[in-house]
């Protein structure tokens, strides 16, 4: 029992020892591991378009790299996996994948007739069952779908409109009066004489009301006008002494706003200077913390350090190697001065290892060559930002930051 715990013991410490040492070697090749580029571009005609492009960057050996290149105005990527382009390894795993699928198709061939068989049962439609003639009272045939046709309009129930007007009781008691009367004529005239249908009876006794309730309401009107039109002298006198009680309001109290309107004003440019004292001494509080945050004898060796760690990485980062010869010219020679001095500004980076050739002829001119190789190490940046991390002046900076408010 124990002879086993200890052989799986010891085969879980081997895959961890080989998970552990994998682990370490990834880390080792990202940061010993350069990743190296190299580009170069050539222009030898007045056309940007005929100019031609290639760069290149490859890690890990040229186990893993990257090609664009730019001719005839058309670019193009490729990324490579051991000198092979992803295209082609994607080509080849689809016809891996084909084949794979052909032999599985070849290994069951019951099942490919069987699914022949279903198909061609699915696509076989049954027969349609014709429906029975159906006989009418007179003993004709009719198709089916010509009796259905006719069922269905019967089916449809018809819904006239029909207008209902409300009546009142006394409304209604008189119309039937009216109603009785009418029978009792109708036995007396002739056969001959139309009889008025009850529908337009009950119409005429609503409009006979609406026209006695609107007279009585037209009599009521006169009535009332009269009776304010009497006394117009007691209605206007009123409002005139309103009127005037308003006019002498608004004079007294006249002085009382233009004083209220006069000190809020005043108010208003007092609270506005003060605001503005306030401001002007923020900004001068800010002035001076500045000053003494960047005058402090550790921000500055702070600062030092880390332009010091950006400049190496810069010069790290820059081509080691660079060659090439440009000629070039402008319509306005001043322009061709301007564009040499500030390629001279360039010097430490090439170091006069590209030919810079001008023209001052009046003419409009860029052709040349140029290429770069340059490789860059992980290390570096991982001892840059170490350095930065583990600095103190670098933590009294950062903790000063965080508490400038206070």
């Amino acid at each position: 029992m124990l002879h086993i715990l200890w052989i799986l013991i010891k085969f879980i410490l081997i895959v961890l020892g080989i998970l552990l040492g994998l682990a370490l070697l990834g880390v080792l090749l990202l940061l010993f591991c350069p990743v190296r580029y190299q580009a170069r571009a050539a222009k030898e005609t007045d056309s940007f378009k005929e100019a031609e492009v290639e760069a290149k960057v490859t890690w890990l050996f040229h186990a893993i790299g990257a090609r664009f290149s730019f001719h005839n105005g058309e670019g193009k990527l490729v990324i490579t996996l051991c000198g092979v382009s992803l295209e082609n390894i994607k080509g080849w795993l689809g016809k891996l994948k084909g084949n794979s699928r052909k032999r599985s198709d070849s290994r069951s061939p019951g099942s490919g007739q069987k699914k022949k068989k279903k198909s061609v049962r699915t696509k076989e439609t049954p027969p349609k069952t014709a429906k029975p003639a159906v006989k009418d009272s007179v003993g004709e045939e009719q198709k089916p779908g010509a009796a259905e046709d006719e069922e269905i309009p019967r089916q449809i129930p018809e819904n006239p409109i029909k207008i209902e007007k409300k009546v009142s009781q006394s409304e209604m008691s008189s119309a039937e009066d009216s109603w009785a009367s009418d029978a009792k004529a109708e036995t007396v005239q002739q056969e001959n004489i139309p009889v008025q249908p009850t529908a337009q009876k009950k119409v005429e006794i609503v409009q006979l009301e609406n026209t006695s309730n609107k007279s009585a309401e037209s009599q009521t009107t006169e009535q009332s006008v009269p009776e304010q039109d009497e006394n117009p002298d007691s209605a206007s006198k009123p409002g005139l002494f309103a009127r005037i009680r308003e006019i002498l309001s608004k004079i007294i109290r006249l002085p009382g706003n233009i004083w209220n309107k006069i000190t809020s004003i005043i108010k208003g440019i007092i609270q506005k200077v003060r605001n503005i004292k306030k401001t002007i001494s923020g900004i001068t509080d800010k002035l001076g913390w500045w000053k003494a945050f960047l005058t402090n004898e550790r921000t500055k060796a702070a600062l030092s350090l880390v332009w010091k760690d950006a400049k190496g990485l810069i010069h790290h980062v820059l081509p080691t190697k660079v060659e090439g010869a440009v000629t070039f010219g402008c319509e306005d020679p001043s322009i061709t001065g301007a564009a040499l001095a500030i390629l001279g500004m360039t010097f430490p980076f090439h170091k006069n290892r590209i030919q810079v050739t001008p023209l001052f002829d009046g003419e409009n001119q860029l052709t040349g060559n140029v290429s770069l190789k340059g490789r860059i190490y992980g290390v570096m940046f991982i001892k840059a930002a170490i350095e930065i991390y583990f600095n103190k002046n670098i933590k009294y900076v950062i903790n000063r930051w965080k508490h400038k408010e206070d």
